[in-house]
């Protein structure tokens, strides 16, 4: 439209002069102002969806909210009681260094959601402090593991496309999980960060302490083994229903021992009688495997059972196993580091949250959902 000149009542509106500095137009007076179509740039770029009409007024430019809102990407408004104008969503807390928005909030509880399975918490106080945390601690590793961040993130989305097939598929998820990609990649990198300056706080004294505690604790802890067994079911591992009394797998079971008391070669007696299809074509071997991913009586063998010695039938709920120990191996301390973070990184942000997050809050208003 044309420049033109107009007397007219002023309404308050919010201005951005030409400085970059806010302003405010005279309110109720009557002025001579000049209205003129204005385009708006951020950092170089044109922002279409934010150019409208504005008022050039004593070398000053005014715009209304909703332009300034479109040009910088976020929702501004005006409180008229307070006069105040809002940049941003409001904050939930304030914590020194920052604040937490109640958009922040709801990104990392479904983020949490869609990426652990984790229900949001009931304390939503509790959420706040958990977030403030994770904002902390990985702004402690940015600097140094930005690179490594960056790669951890694209791997992570990576992985979800190749489970949930496509990349179209995945924004699908993630709008069903009200989650943005841009929110779920920020949840990712924090973690990673987060997780490495936890990692820092364990000195080696701490992990040395753990590994002694669970080895005492269960000895089979940081074991592998190989173990060779032949299954007698009581029930069918895929459909749970009865394949044999109990009373017939253990006479079945001590028919297979006296087999192999007697020299019989256990993959031949495997292939032959073993119920366990993971393995009955192997020879029943689980070859140099954690025993701690086995069921307990049968943990509980491979790690005291004499090495190459045929056990007497083991009882599961899976029923009957006999069984005989072929190698074992206990990781040391440095080879075990990798099952043993996880319980310390837990250990160590739960402390971080009792002990250092309080001094830093200013200030949480939330209210449980």
């Amino acid at each position: 439209m044309k420049d033109k000149f107009k007397g007219l009542v002023v309404g308050l509106l919010v201005g951005s002069m030409i400085t970059g500095s806010m302003a405010y137009a005279a309110n109720s007076k009557t002025i001579n102002v000049i209205i003129q179509d204005l385009k708006f740039k951020l950092d170089g770029t044109a922002k279409p969806s934010a150019n409208a009409s504005g008022i050039i007024y004593n070398n000053s430019v005014y715009v209304p909210i909703k332009s300034v809102s479109g040009a910088i990407g976020k929702p501004v408004t005006y409180d008229a009681k307070t006069g105040t104008v809002s940049i941003g969503t409001s904050g939930i807390a304030v914590y020194q260094g920052g604040t937490v928005t109640q958009a922040e909030l709801d990104t990392f509880l479904a983020a949490n959601a869609f990426y652990y399975g984790q229900v949001a918490p009931a304390d939503m106080q509790l959420a706040v402090k958990q977030l403030i945390a994770i904002k902390l601690l990985a702004a402690k590793s940015e600097k140094a593991l930005s690179k490594e961040a960056a790669s951890t993130v694209a791997a992570s989305i990576q992985q979800l496309t190749d489970i949930f097939g496509s990349a179209e598929t995945v924004a699908g998820e993630l709008k069903t999980a009200k989650l943005t990609e841009a929110g779920l990649k920020l949840f990712i990198k924090r973690q990673f960060l987060a997780g490495k300056t936890l990692e820092n706080m364990i000195d080696s004294a701490t992990l040395q302490a753990e590994y002694d505690r669970a080895r005492k604790a269960d000895s089979a802890a940081f074991v592998n083994a190989s173990v060779r067994h032949i299954l007698i079911a009581t029930t069918d591992n895929q459909t749970g229903e009865a394949i044999r009394k109990d009373e017939e797998a253990l006479a079945r079971a001590k028919e297979v021992l006296a087999k192999l008391k007697a020299g019989g070669d256990f993959t031949a007696l495997a292939k032959e009688y073993s119920d366990d299809p993971g393995s009955k074509d192997k020879g029943g071997l689980y070859a140099e495997a954690p025993l701690t991913g086995y069921v307990e009586p049968f943990k509980k063998a491979g790690a005291e059972l004499p090495l190459n010695q045929i056990s007497d039938p083991v009882k599961t709920d899976y029923g009957y196993h006999v069984m005989r120990v072929e190698s074992r191996n206990v990781l040391t301390v440095e080879k075990a580091k990798d099952q043993l973070l996880p319980g310390l990184l837990n250990q160590a942000f739960q402390k971080y949250i009792d002990n250092e997050v309080p001094k830093l809050i200013k200030s949480i208003n939330v209210t449980n959902k």
